[in-house]
């Protein structure tokens, strides 16, 4: 007997060996049971997933002389007609090279020909999508009323260039692609029927490569097997079909994890060296931080479709990754898969987008960073108990305002427009309503009363004001210090000075201008702070993909 392939040879025979279709072969078991058998059946879904395969199980069950439990028997004339495509009541039709109208023409004929020593006449179209418009609007009338004994099963891997017309006239059933898991237990069993020996890792690869196909795993199995001469190694899976083991992309992971930029180099290089596909890679190590990410979200594995093995390590290596940290990092290597597509140096671009992976800082949430300023040595810092410190319109916590007294301040060179740009000029006598002198001091003895008269009109203002303090009176002019987190609200509230002045000439009966002036801790140096913020608003930018917008 000639030599048959193994996807061939293992083929399905009934419903019960079908595999990863259990819902369909569920209805049509049921259905068999109460006789209520379609004229015309649509059967969709990816390549090799079994759609063929059950719909000549149907059309033995269908004609079969003796079925066995909802099963075709197999070895009854019928069955063996079918399963060897020499039935007379069983034509299967190729879509894609019978698709003119010709040919549907010359169906519509052989219908009104009944059975010749079965129940059923039977016509399996595959490819269907494939038929021409003028062909399928042959074919519509003697979908819609067919003769009793006439059944369609239409099979597709397009469901949508089927017509809706063509779809509304059939039971639909949607075939699903087969989990990884699913199609690892199968191959063992043709390895150990074959008697080879392979471990269950290289068959997760092969079962990862096929996409869910179980033909395609099976094919690449038969390819395996006739390389290797019966000795399957990891070493030949990857020189024979490209393929990269879960072992490197967990290898791969650590080395990111641990910013080791030589040693990405290296990969890079042997990915290379070895002849892999770098889109395949891309595409594995894009799978690997998601699997990564499914196990920290979820704090188990159950939901990977992956052998229990391999469950086993995502769960260890997932605990020392944050959920932000491997979101930036599926979306690095997306936006590198993309940039393949156009890439002249597939090399460079492969080193570049793993430095990038291993130069990238791990996520400081907003959260982390407010907290950390909240946590900040107050160094004379007073916060009133009553009112959370707020950024100035944008209900951002700041630190609050300090004692003036321990504090040095600067004096911006430009000045607000609203008042003189000189310092030590003082008000004039037509300016003034009273000869009371003003001072500093009875400025801060009402500022608590001020900034709540203030609030009555204009709460945010109010609040913002209440972590700044008047640290020095020129004449008519009231320096009011801001922290160097209060920078950034500065032009928002030199646009508000005149509410702060109509108060003061309220409170005073002299008119008083207003000005910013920057306070410095002393003793302690700017730059390093400056650069502090200047770090953690970066990775705040980072986080959410935005821009630093200068006014």
């Amino acid at each position: 007997m000639n030599y048959q392939v193994i996807s061939r040879k293992y083929r399905p025979q009934n419903f019960d060996e079908i595999i990863g279709q259990e819902h369909i072969c569920t209805t049509l078991q049921n259905a068999l049971k109460n006789g209520r058998i379609a004229h015309a059946y649509l059967f969709t879904g990816s390549r090799g997933i079994g759609k063929t395969s059950t719909a000549r199980i149907l059309a033995k069950t269908l004609n079969c002389l003796d079925p066995q439990q909802l099963n075709p028997c197999n070895v009854c004339q019928n069955c063996v007609e079918i399963t060897s495509s020499r039935s007379m009541d069983v034509i299967e039709i190729d879509g894609a090279s019978n698709r003119g109208i010709d040919q549907v023409r010359e169906l519509r004929e052989n219908v009104k020909y009944p059975p010749s020593n079965s129940k059923y006449r039977i016509f399996i179209i595959d490819e269907v999508h494939m038929l021409t418009r003028e062909a399928f609007n042959a074919l519509l009338k003697t979908l819609e009323e067919p003769p009793p004994q006439v059944v369609f099963i239409f099979a597709t891997t397009e469901p949508l260039k089927v017509p809706p017309t063509i779809i509304s006239r059939c039971q639909r059933y949607d075939f699903h692609r087969i989990q990884i898991k699913e199609i690892v237990n199968q191959l063992k069993k043709i390895v150990i029927s074959e008697n080879i020996s392979i471990s269950d890792d290289i068959l997760a690869l092969l079962a990862k490569k096929s996409d869910g196909a179980l033909r395609d795993a099976e094919s690449l199995l038969e390819q395996v097997i006739s390389f290797s001469s019966g000795s399957v190694t990891l070493s030949v899976i990857q020189r024979l079909l490209g393929l990269t083991d879960y072992e490197y992309y967990f290898n791969i992971g650590n080395l990111v994890f641990n910013h080791d930029l030589n040693s990405l180099m290296k990969a890079a290089e042997e990915v290379f060296n070895n002849g892999l596909n770098i889109g395949e890679f891309l595409i594995g190590l894009s799978e690997h931080f998601r699997n990564l990410l499914i196990t920290a979200i979820a704090k188990t594995p159950d939901e990977l479709d992956l052998p229990e093995s391999h469950k086993t390590r995502y769960t260890e290596e997932a605990s020392k990754w944050s959920i932000n940290d491997l979101m930036r990092l599926i979306k690095l290597v997306g936006e590198a898969q993309i940039g393949l597509k156009t890439t002249l140096n597939q090399r460079t671009h492969l080193e570049f987008t793993l430095l990038c992976l291993g130069t990238m800082e791990k996520t400081v949430t907003i959260q982390d960073i407010l907290h950390s300023l909240e946590n900040r040595p107050s160094l004379g810092y007073s916060t009133p108990k009553s009112t959370k410190p707020v950024d100035l319109f944008s209900a951002k916590p700041v630190a609050s305002a300090p004692d003036s007294k321990l504090l040095k301040y600067k004096v911006e060179e430009k000045a607000s427009p609203q008042y003189s740009t000189s310092p030590d000029k003082p008000a004039t006598p037509s300016e003034q309503t009273t000869t009371e002198p003003l001072s500093l001091e009875k400025i801060r003895e009402q500022w608590e009363t001020i900034v709540l008269k203030i609030e009555e009109n204009n709460q945010t203002l109010g609040n913002f004001l209440r972590f700044t303090s008047p640290v020095k009176l020129n004449g008519n002019i009231l320096d009011i210090g801001l922290t160097e987190e209060q920078e950034s609200s500065r032009k928002l509230f030199t646009s508000r000075f005149h509410v702060i002045e109509k108060v003061l000439m309220d409170f005073f009966r002299k008119p008083i201008k207003i000005r910013c002036v920057r306070l410095e801790l002393p003793d302690q140096p700017t730059v390093p702070e400056k650069k502090a913020i200047d770090e953690m608003t970066a990775t705040a930018v980072d986080l959410f993909d935005g821009e630093i917008i200068i006014t």
